[in-house]
């Protein structure tokens, strides 16, 4: 039977470990950019070390922050009307929209602008327009601001 030895582990070793890992394996899990997903119906390209240059950080944010924007972002899309004019040119509706989301006092603020250029032509459409909501951790919108339509 093997003697198993135990050390105290460093300040700076599991940091480094951590990074390791990332760094040495970003993309050996996910298939290159070229090969399509094995799963049912779903030929989505991942990016794969030789995509990085081209990948996007959006930012980390919780998960109740990602919610609340989810959720405002329909509700936003729903009150201008989905085959609106509006997103005519876009690819879908969301793309037409930033949000910026806070949190205070266990609430979720977020803020929509227009991003109208995304979908060629003049980045606002509707002129003095802007729309905030105060949403729950649970993805409720308690409350709504704004001169929206």
């Amino acid at each position: 039977m093997m003697k198993r030895i135990t050390r105290p582990v460093s300040r700076w070793c599991l940091p480094l470990l951590q990074v390791l890992s990332v760094l040495c394996c970003v993309g050996c899990v996910t298939p290159s950019s070229s090969a399509p997903s094995q799963k049912p119906g779903g030929n989505i390209s991942w990016p794969g070390r030789k995509d990085i240059s081209e990948v996007s950080n959006l930012g980390a944010m919780d998960g109740g922050a990602a919610l609340a924007a989810s959720v405002v972002i329909r509700e936003v899309v729903q009150s201008l009307g989905p085959q609106s004019e509006l997103f005519a040119r876009c690819p879908s509706p969301a793309e037409a929209l930033d949000v910026r989301v806070t949190r205070w006092r266990g609430l979720y603020y977020v803020y929509v602008d227009e991003r109208f250029d995304r979908c060629g032509g003049t980045r606002n459409r509707i002129p003095g327009w802007f729309e905030s909501y105060a949403v729950s951790p649970a993805g409720v919108v308690l409350a709504r601001r704004g001169n929206g339509l």
